[in-house]
Protein backbone atom coordinates (compact mmCIF):
# COMPACT_ATOMS: atom_id res chain seq x y z
CA UNK A 1 0.00 0.00 0.00
CA UNK A 2 1.41 3.40 -0.97
CA UNK A 3 2.20 6.13 1.52
CA UNK A 4 -0.45 8.36 -0.07
CA UNK A 5 -3.09 5.63 0.20
CA UNK A 6 -2.17 4.95 3.83
CA UNK A 7 -2.43 8.63 4.67
CA UNK A 8 -5.78 8.90 2.96
CA UNK A 9 -7.08 5.86 4.86
CA UNK A 10 -5.89 7.32 8.18
CA UNK A 11 -7.53 10.66 7.43
CA UNK A 12 -10.80 8.95 6.52
CA UNK A 13 -10.77 6.99 9.82
CA UNK A 14 -10.03 10.14 11.76
CA UNK A 15 -12.93 11.99 10.13
CA UNK A 16 -15.33 9.10 10.76
CA UNK A 17 -14.27 8.79 14.41
CA UNK A 18 -14.55 12.54 14.89
CA UNK A 19 -18.05 12.50 13.47
CA UNK A 20 -19.09 9.77 15.89
CA UNK A 21 -17.56 11.67 18.83
CA UNK A 22 -19.23 14.92 17.82
CA UNK A 23 -22.53 13.14 17.27
CA UNK A 24 -22.27 11.56 20.73
CA UNK A 25 -21.33 14.90 22.28
CA UNK A 26 -24.25 16.62 20.55
CA UNK A 27 -26.61 13.90 21.73
CA UNK A 28 -25.22 14.25 25.25
CA UNK A 29 -25.77 18.03 25.12
CA UNK A 30 -29.35 17.54 23.96
CA UNK A 31 -30.03 15.14 26.82
CA UNK A 32 -28.36 17.53 29.25
CA UNK A 33 -30.55 20.41 28.04
CA UNK A 34 -33.61 18.18 28.47
CA UNK A 35 -32.54 17.33 32.02
CA UNK A 36 -31.97 21.01 32.84
CA UNK A 37 -35.46 21.81 31.53
CA UNK A 38 -36.95 19.14 33.82
CA UNK A 39 -34.95 20.55 36.74
CA UNK A 40 -36.14 24.10 36.10
CA UNK A 41 -39.69 22.80 35.82
CA UNK A 42 -39.47 21.31 39.31
CA UNK A 43 -39.49 17.69 38.11
CA UNK A 44 -36.55 16.79 40.31
CA UNK A 45 -36.92 13.00 40.31
CA UNK A 46 -37.02 12.91 36.51
CA UNK A 47 -34.16 15.41 36.30
CA UNK A 48 -31.97 13.34 38.64
CA UNK A 49 -32.49 10.26 36.49
CA UNK A 50 -31.74 12.13 33.27
CA UNK A 51 -28.57 13.71 34.67
CA UNK A 52 -27.37 10.26 35.71
CA UNK A 53 -27.88 9.02 32.14
CA UNK A 54 -25.99 11.98 30.71
CA UNK A 55 -23.04 11.34 33.02
CA UNK A 56 -23.00 7.63 32.15
CA UNK A 57 -23.05 8.39 28.42
CA UNK A 58 -20.36 11.10 28.59
CA UNK A 59 -18.43 10.98 31.88
CA UNK A 60 -17.15 14.41 32.90
CA UNK A 61 -18.28 16.10 29.68
CA UNK A 62 -20.96 18.19 31.43
CA UNK A 63 -21.99 19.37 34.90
CA UNK A 64 -24.56 16.58 35.05
CA UNK A 65 -23.36 15.33 38.44
CA UNK A 66 -23.59 18.80 39.96
CA UNK A 67 -27.14 19.23 38.71
CA UNK A 68 -28.03 15.71 39.79
CA UNK A 69 -26.84 16.58 43.31
CA UNK A 70 -29.01 19.72 43.26
CA UNK A 71 -32.00 17.62 42.18
CA UNK A 72 -31.38 15.16 45.01
CA UNK A 73 -31.18 18.03 47.52
CA UNK A 74 -34.63 19.17 46.40
CA UNK A 75 -35.82 15.58 46.91
CA UNK A 76 -34.23 15.63 50.40
CA UNK A 77 -32.11 12.60 49.49
CA UNK A 78 -29.03 13.99 51.19
CA UNK A 79 -27.10 10.73 51.33
CA UNK A 80 -27.28 10.24 47.56
CA UNK A 81 -26.51 13.92 47.03
CA UNK A 82 -23.35 13.65 49.13
CA UNK A 83 -22.14 10.64 47.11
CA UNK A 84 -22.84 12.49 43.85
CA UNK A 85 -21.04 15.65 44.98
CA UNK A 86 -17.97 13.76 46.14
CA UNK A 87 -17.83 12.00 42.77
CA UNK A 88 -18.08 15.36 40.98
CA UNK A 89 -15.35 16.87 43.18
CA UNK A 90 -12.89 14.14 42.19
CA UNK A 91 -12.55 15.83 38.80
CA UNK A 92 -13.59 19.37 39.85
CA UNK A 93 -11.61 19.93 43.04
CA UNK A 94 -11.85 23.73 42.79
CA UNK A 95 -15.62 23.88 42.30
CA UNK A 96 -16.83 26.21 45.03
CA UNK A 97 -20.42 25.54 43.95
CA UNK A 98 -19.99 21.84 44.69
CA UNK A 99 -18.19 22.50 47.97
CA UNK A 100 -20.80 24.96 49.22
CA UNK A 101 -23.55 22.51 48.30
CA UNK A 102 -21.71 19.70 50.06
CA UNK A 103 -21.42 21.88 53.16
CA UNK A 104 -25.20 22.37 53.09
CA UNK A 105 -25.81 18.64 52.62
CA UNK A 106 -23.55 17.77 55.55
CA UNK A 107 -25.43 20.27 57.72
CA UNK A 108 -28.70 18.57 56.82
CA UNK A 109 -27.14 15.22 57.71
CA UNK A 110 -26.34 16.59 61.19
CA UNK A 111 -22.59 16.59 60.61
CA UNK A 112 -21.78 20.20 61.55
CA UNK A 113 -18.02 19.76 62.03
CA UNK A 114 -17.63 18.23 58.55
CA UNK A 115 -19.89 20.92 57.14
CA UNK A 116 -17.74 23.70 58.62
CA UNK A 117 -14.58 22.15 57.22
CA UNK A 118 -16.17 22.01 53.77
CA UNK A 119 -17.39 25.62 53.96
CA UNK A 120 -13.86 26.70 54.88
CA UNK A 121 -12.54 24.96 51.75
CA UNK A 122 -15.21 26.61 49.60
CA UNK A 123 -14.59 30.09 51.06
CA UNK A 124 -10.90 29.81 50.14
CA UNK A 125 -12.04 29.68 46.49
CA UNK A 126 -15.08 32.00 46.39
CA UNK A 127 -16.42 34.35 49.11
CA UNK A 128 -19.55 32.96 50.80
CA UNK A 129 -23.03 34.30 50.19
CA UNK A 130 -25.54 35.30 52.85
CA UNK A 131 -27.17 31.86 52.60
CA UNK A 132 -23.79 30.16 52.99
CA UNK A 133 -23.11 32.10 56.19
CA UNK A 134 -26.59 31.21 57.41
CA UNK A 135 -25.74 27.50 57.20
CA UNK A 136 -22.41 28.15 58.94
CA UNK A 137 -24.41 29.73 61.76
CA UNK A 138 -26.72 26.71 61.89
CA UNK A 139 -23.70 24.41 62.08
CA UNK A 140 -22.70 26.21 65.26
CA UNK A 141 -26.27 25.87 66.58
CA UNK A 142 -25.95 22.10 66.10
CA UNK A 143 -22.67 22.27 68.00
CA UNK A 144 -24.47 24.19 70.79
CA UNK A 145 -22.08 27.11 70.27
CA UNK A 146 -24.50 30.03 70.26
CA UNK A 147 -21.84 32.72 70.48
CA UNK A 148 -20.38 31.70 67.11
CA UNK A 149 -23.83 30.93 65.71
CA UNK A 150 -24.94 34.48 66.42
CA UNK A 151 -21.70 35.91 65.01
CA UNK A 152 -22.12 34.19 61.64
CA UNK A 153 -25.87 34.77 61.43
CA UNK A 154 -25.25 38.47 62.05
CA UNK A 155 -22.73 38.43 59.20
CA UNK A 156 -25.34 36.73 57.02
CA UNK A 157 -27.94 39.47 57.50
CA UNK A 158 -25.26 42.13 57.04
CA UNK A 159 -24.62 40.69 53.57
CA UNK A 160 -28.33 40.53 52.76
CA UNK A 161 -30.79 42.43 54.95
CA UNK A 162 -33.67 40.80 53.04
CA UNK A 163 -32.69 37.24 54.01
CA UNK A 164 -35.75 36.21 56.04
CA UNK A 165 -34.40 32.77 56.92
CA UNK A 166 -31.19 34.22 58.31
CA UNK A 167 -33.13 36.77 60.36
CA UNK A 168 -35.38 34.01 61.67
CA UNK A 169 -32.54 31.78 62.85
CA UNK A 170 -30.73 34.79 64.29
CA UNK A 171 -33.89 35.69 66.22
CA UNK A 172 -34.19 32.11 67.50
CA UNK A 173 -30.54 32.15 68.61
CA UNK A 174 -31.05 35.44 70.46
CA UNK A 175 -34.23 34.06 72.07
CA UNK A 176 -32.45 30.89 73.19
CA UNK A 177 -29.84 33.02 74.96
CA UNK A 178 -32.58 35.22 76.52
CA UNK A 179 -31.53 38.26 74.48
CA UNK A 180 -35.17 39.21 74.04
CA UNK A 181 -34.72 42.77 72.78
CA UNK A 182 -32.41 41.64 69.99
CA UNK A 183 -34.69 38.70 69.20
CA UNK A 184 -37.61 41.09 68.83
CA UNK A 185 -35.62 43.26 66.43
CA UNK A 186 -34.74 40.21 64.32
CA UNK A 187 -38.35 39.08 63.99
CA UNK A 188 -39.49 42.65 63.30
CA UNK A 189 -36.89 42.80 60.50
CA UNK A 190 -38.67 39.83 58.88
CA UNK A 191 -42.01 41.62 59.14
CA UNK A 192 -40.56 44.64 57.35
CA UNK A 193 -39.74 42.38 54.40
CA UNK A 194 -42.84 40.19 54.71
CA UNK A 195 -45.57 42.00 56.72
CA UNK A 196 -47.74 38.90 57.15
CA UNK A 197 -45.04 36.42 58.09
CA UNK A 198 -46.81 34.07 60.52
CA UNK A 199 -43.61 32.47 61.82
CA UNK A 200 -42.11 35.82 62.83
CA UNK A 201 -45.35 36.95 64.49
CA UNK A 202 -45.62 33.65 66.38
CA UNK A 203 -42.12 34.21 67.77
CA UNK A 204 -43.01 37.74 68.81
CA UNK A 205 -45.82 36.09 70.76
CA UNK A 206 -43.28 33.87 72.51
CA UNK A 207 -41.22 36.91 73.47
CA UNK A 208 -44.28 38.72 74.84
CA UNK A 209 -45.29 35.62 76.81
CA UNK A 210 -41.77 35.33 78.24
CA UNK A 211 -41.97 39.00 79.26
CA UNK A 212 -45.15 38.29 81.21
CA UNK A 213 -47.51 40.01 78.77
CA UNK A 214 -50.15 37.30 78.11
CA UNK A 215 -52.78 39.58 76.58
CA UNK A 216 -50.32 40.93 74.00
CA UNK A 217 -48.97 37.43 73.38
CA UNK A 218 -52.48 36.16 72.68
CA UNK A 219 -53.01 38.89 70.09
CA UNK A 220 -49.72 38.01 68.39
CA UNK A 221 -50.59 34.31 68.30
CA UNK A 222 -54.03 35.10 66.88
CA UNK A 223 -52.43 37.14 64.10
CA UNK A 224 -50.05 34.28 63.34
CA UNK A 225 -52.93 31.80 63.13
CA UNK A 226 -54.89 34.15 60.84
CA UNK A 227 -51.95 34.90 58.55
CA UNK A 228 -50.94 31.26 58.37
CA UNK A 229 -54.32 30.25 57.00
CA UNK A 230 -53.43 32.18 53.83
CA UNK A 231 -50.40 29.92 53.22
CA UNK A 232 -50.22 26.44 51.74
CA UNK A 233 -47.75 25.25 54.42
CA UNK A 234 -49.24 24.99 57.87
CA UNK A 235 -47.32 24.92 61.16
CA UNK A 236 -48.70 23.66 64.44
CA UNK A 237 -46.72 26.24 66.43
CA UNK A 238 -49.12 29.22 66.62
CA UNK A 239 -52.03 26.86 67.37
CA UNK A 240 -50.27 25.03 70.21
CA UNK A 241 -48.78 28.23 71.64
CA UNK A 242 -52.12 30.03 71.67
CA UNK A 243 -53.98 26.96 72.93
CA UNK A 244 -51.48 26.39 75.75
CA UNK A 245 -51.71 30.02 76.90
CA UNK A 246 -55.52 29.96 76.86
CA UNK A 247 -55.46 26.67 78.77
CA UNK A 248 -53.25 28.25 81.45
CA UNK A 249 -55.87 31.00 81.78
CA UNK A 250 -58.62 28.43 82.26
CA UNK A 251 -60.21 29.04 78.86
CA UNK A 252 -60.43 25.31 78.11
CA UNK A 253 -63.20 25.50 75.53
CA UNK A 254 -61.27 28.03 73.42
CA UNK A 255 -58.05 26.07 73.90
CA UNK A 256 -59.50 22.69 72.88
CA UNK A 257 -60.11 23.51 69.22
CA UNK A 258 -56.66 25.04 68.83
CA UNK A 259 -54.81 22.17 70.50
CA UNK A 260 -56.74 19.54 68.53
CA UNK A 261 -55.85 21.44 65.34
CA UNK A 262 -52.18 21.52 66.35
CA UNK A 263 -52.11 17.75 66.97
CA UNK A 264 -53.80 17.14 63.63
CA UNK A 265 -51.25 19.27 61.77
CA UNK A 266 -48.27 17.67 63.55
CA UNK A 267 -49.29 14.15 64.65
CA UNK A 268 -45.68 13.29 65.51
CA UNK A 269 -45.08 16.32 67.73
CA UNK A 270 -44.98 15.05 71.32
CA UNK A 271 -45.51 18.51 72.82
CA UNK A 272 -48.83 18.86 70.99
CA UNK A 273 -50.03 15.56 72.44
CA UNK A 274 -48.81 16.47 75.94
CA UNK A 275 -50.65 19.79 75.92
CA UNK A 276 -53.81 18.24 74.51
CA UNK A 277 -53.59 15.43 77.08
CA UNK A 278 -53.32 17.96 79.91
CA UNK A 279 -56.41 19.76 78.59
CA UNK A 280 -58.40 16.49 78.48
CA UNK A 281 -57.25 15.61 82.01
CA UNK A 282 -58.33 19.01 83.34
CA UNK A 283 -61.74 18.65 81.69
CA UNK A 284 -62.28 15.12 83.05
CA UNK A 285 -61.84 13.30 79.73
CA UNK A 286 -59.50 10.69 81.20
CA UNK A 287 -59.66 8.16 78.39
CA UNK A 288 -58.74 10.74 75.76
CA UNK A 289 -56.10 12.22 78.05
CA UNK A 290 -54.47 8.82 78.51
CA UNK A 291 -54.45 8.23 74.75
CA UNK A 292 -52.68 11.55 74.11
CA UNK A 293 -50.14 11.22 76.90
CA UNK A 294 -49.24 7.62 76.08
CA UNK A 295 -48.73 8.73 72.49
CA UNK A 296 -46.41 11.50 73.70
CA UNK A 297 -44.25 9.02 75.65
CA UNK A 298 -44.08 6.80 72.56
CA UNK A 299 -42.94 9.70 70.40
CA UNK A 300 -40.40 10.93 72.98
CA UNK A 301 -39.56 8.11 75.41
CA UNK A 302 -37.01 10.33 77.18
CA UNK A 303 -39.38 13.24 77.81
CA UNK A 304 -39.62 13.76 81.56
CA UNK A 305 -42.60 16.09 81.05
CA UNK A 306 -44.58 13.46 79.13
CA UNK A 307 -43.97 10.78 81.79
CA UNK A 308 -44.78 13.18 84.62
CA UNK A 309 -48.10 14.23 83.06
CA UNK A 310 -48.99 10.59 82.40
CA UNK A 311 -48.16 9.83 86.04
CA UNK A 312 -50.50 12.60 87.21
CA UNK A 313 -53.24 11.16 85.04
CA UNK A 314 -52.80 7.67 86.51
CA UNK A 315 -52.73 9.09 90.05
CA UNK A 316 -55.98 10.99 89.50
CA UNK A 317 -57.48 7.79 88.03
CA UNK A 318 -56.36 5.91 91.17
CA UNK A 319 -54.08 3.65 89.11
CA UNK A 320 -51.29 4.00 91.66
CA UNK A 321 -48.91 1.30 90.42
CA UNK A 322 -48.72 2.79 86.97
CA UNK A 323 -48.54 6.27 88.46
CA UNK A 324 -45.51 5.24 90.53
CA UNK A 325 -43.82 3.73 87.48
CA UNK A 326 -44.25 6.97 85.54
CA UNK A 327 -43.02 9.15 88.42
CA UNK A 328 -40.00 6.88 88.88
CA UNK A 329 -39.27 7.22 85.17
CA UNK A 330 -39.62 10.99 85.48
CA UNK A 331 -37.10 11.11 88.33
CA UNK A 332 -34.69 8.91 86.40
CA UNK A 333 -34.83 11.18 83.33
CA UNK A 334 -34.49 14.35 85.40
CA UNK A 335 -31.52 12.89 87.23
CA UNK A 336 -29.87 11.87 83.99
CA UNK A 337 -30.39 15.36 82.56
CA UNK A 338 -28.88 16.94 85.65
CA UNK A 339 -25.90 14.57 85.50
CA UNK A 340 -26.68 13.17 88.94
CA UNK A 341 -28.49 10.26 90.52
CA UNK A 342 -32.30 10.34 90.30
CA UNK A 343 -33.88 12.39 93.04
CA UNK A 344 -37.19 11.05 94.43
CA UNK A 345 -40.09 13.29 93.48
CA UNK A 346 -43.18 14.01 95.51
CA UNK A 347 -45.89 14.30 92.82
Amino acid sequence: MSVRRTSTHFLLCFVVCSCWILRGFAQSNNEFDHAVAEFRGGNYAQAAELFARVETASPGATDALLYRAKSLVHLKDFSASEVTLRSYLQSHRDSSDALYMLGFVLNRKNRPADSLTTYTQAAAITPPSSDDLKIVGLDYVLLDDYADAIKWLEKSVMLDSQNKEAWYFLGRAYYTKSRLSEARQAFQAILKVDPHNARAENNLGLILETEGKPAEAIEAYKKAVEWQQQNSEMSEQPYVNLGKLLLEQGRTQDAAELLEKAAAIAPNNAFCHITLGVLYRKTGQMGRAQQELVRATQLEPDSAVAHYQLGRLYKESNDLDRAKAEFDRTSELQGRAAGSKPVPQNP
